[in-house]
């Protein structure tokens, strides 16, 4: 039996908050580095810190980790939002004309710049900072998957967070955990590789999306 951990994911624009609406929502490349950010929402600075010090290189993380991320968030979104979400060669041609200063500029500096660019006002930033297949460490073949994740909606021009989403789990083969059934349901009784568990903690953390956050209804997007 398969057991998981649990998705934390926050909504701090809820609460009495009003309802923001967006056009156009476009997913960024994701950062790839070891930094995890502050589980505590209100200390978390990954916004603001250097792209270099969120990309610091990390041995450990596979090559097709960030494009795999990017590509799993835009497909989710993609199938909830439909048109109001940019196709991802859009964004990846934007990033590639982006000319930034890692050890300068923040994650803030890049949704600023692709928004500008695509006409966008949600930018969706992610980082990853774990990407494990199971048996990937030496010596330990029966040790499971294991992905991290973050992923931030922010408002381009004023590089405020509209809500935050963190995914931090392991995959266990256990029976002390029944609490978890419901979860091993889901994704069936059997060992997932990094890519089938980044897939489910992206349905996870996007779950509890917030209703204050809302695509404009009835309008042509080009």
């Amino acid at each position: 039996m398969l057991s998981m951990g649990a998705a934390l994911a926050d909504s701090p624009v809820e609460g009495g908050a009003p309802t923001v609406y967006f056009e156009r929502m476009a997913v960024a490349p994701v950062l790839v580095g070891h930094r995890q950010p502050n589980m505590d929402e209100a200390l978390d600075d990954t916004l603001s810190c250097p792209i270099d010090q969120i990309c610091a290189d990390e041995p450990s993380m596979p090559s097709h980790a960030g494009s795999m991320m990017m590509r799993l968030v835009h497909s989710y979104l993609k199938n909830r939002f439909g048109q109001h979400v940019v196709p991802m060669d859009r964004v990846q041609t934007a990033y590639a004309a982006i000319r930034l200063d890692g050890a300068h500029d923040s994650p803030r500096t890049l949704a600023l710049q692709l928004g500008e660019t695509l006409s966008a006002d949600i930018i969706v930033i992610g980082t990853v900072w774990r990407y494990r297949d199971r048996g990937a460490i030496e010596g330990f073949p029966n040790k499971p998957a294991s992905v991290a994740f973050a992923l931030y909606l922010v408002k381009p021009e004023s590089g405020r967070m509209l809500w935050r989403g963190v995914f931090d789990e392991a995959q266990e083969f256990a029976l002390k955990d029944m609490s978890k059934f419901s979860d091993r349901i889901k994704m069936g009784f059997k060992w997932l590789s990094a890519d089938e568990l980044a897939e489910h903690g992206v349905k996870e953390v996007f779950q509890p999306f917030p209703q204050t956050i809302q695509p404009k209804m009835g309008e042509d997007i080009q």
